[in-house]
């Protein structure tokens, strides 16, 4: 009965300090050396000090079916880490959470579907929704919303992840609430260059309103339901995430304005943003005929940011058409 959370990195560590303490929670790093890193990461974090986080090596304990799994990699490294699960561990397996955030480009596949072509058997859940892992980890509460479709795991989820500061909502339609978070992550990209290029909060509000306009246009297109959009894990995260210096998508997006190369700004970032990884899957999508022309200016610049880039992006928001 442990809440075992794989990732050590901010968000991973900052979960192990907010998700109800009452079950044993373990921490699961890269290696040793990240271990080593995690512990010390830890002292810093709200919540920590007064619950008991084992901090160790990924798969040095054995998994059991009461476990809780809570996947805090990047999008990247889901099908690597659910094969090691997979294999690691026998049917029946512990509940898989996944809290990354993206879309695997080949496939437009969201994070779970992912996780269920490789382990067909496990029941998969995700979390997701406005959680900048500074202002938690300095003691700020958050509210995200827990997806899955089956009733009884989403309650026990959500008795055995929320706390006094960390509140969730349930939903059965995870692959919407996955849908919202990968899509956000590109307009916070935009908000950066915003922000960098002084377009002012005219312009921010522009690309906010038909930000969602062509989140809910890509729902429709995959045949999915509009109605988180504009719920915890669609408005939500894209306006704090748009807003929060600290977003790793934002910090691109300001970097790439200042005329920094995108593997520069990747590298300068430390972190993987996975808005770039989305901004090119949607602008192939765009190639079948979805009119989202936002999405492809930001695509765009994240594919070369020079100037005609950052012109064509202004010039989409004045002249988006649509009748207000």
């Amino acid at each position: 009965m442990r809440t075992v959370i794989i990732g050590s990195g901010n968000w991973g560590i900052t979960l192990a300090g907010l998700v109800n303490p009452q079950r044993p929670i373990l921490l699961w790093a890269q290696n040793s050396e990240f271990a080593r890193i995690a512990q010390k990461d830890l002292v810093h974090v709200a919540g920590t000090s007064t619950r008991k986080i084992t901090v160790e090596p990924a798969f040095v304990s054995a998994l059991t079916p009461d476990d809780i799994v809570v996947l805090v990699v990047p999008s990247s490294q889901i099908a690597p880490v659910s094969e090691q699960l997979r294999t690691k561990s026998k049917p029946p397996y512990p509940t898989i959470v996944t809290a990354s955030k993206g879309l695997e480009r080949a496939t437009f596949r969201t994070m779970s579907q992912v996780i269920s072509a490789i382990i067909p058997e496990a029941t998969v859940a995700v979390l997701s929704g406005p959680t900048i892992a500074r202002e938690i980890a300095e003691g700020q509460p958050a509210k995200a919303v827990i997806g899955c479709e089956d009733v009884h795991t989403l309650l026990k989820l959500a008795k055995a992840l929320s706390s006094e500061r960390f509140h969730l909502d349930m939903t059965r339609d995870k692959v919407d609430v996955e849908l919202c978070a990968a899509m956000k992550g590109v307009f916070a990209v935009g908000a950066g260059v915003v922000t960098e290029r002084r377009m002012g909060c005219n312009y921010m509000g522009l690309m906010l309103t038909f930000g969602l306009r062509e989140i809910a246009e890509i729902a429709r297109f995959l045949g999915i339901s509009t109605a988180h959009v504009f719920g915890v894990a669609g408005m939500g995260d894209l306006v704090a995430t748009c807003f929060s210096p600290d977003s790793r998508n934002y910090q691109l997006g300001q970097l790439l304005a200042r005329g920094v190369p995108l593997q520069q700004a990747l590298t300068e970032v430390r972190m993987v943003v996975e808005g770039a990884m989305t901004a090119a899957a949607v602008s192939e999508m765009a190639a079948l005929r979805l009119r989202v022309p936002l999405f492809s200016a930001i695509a765009g610049i994240v594919e070369n940011p020079d100037e005609a880039a950052f012109k064509r992006f202004e010039q989409t928001l004045l002249e988006y058409p649509g009748n207000g």
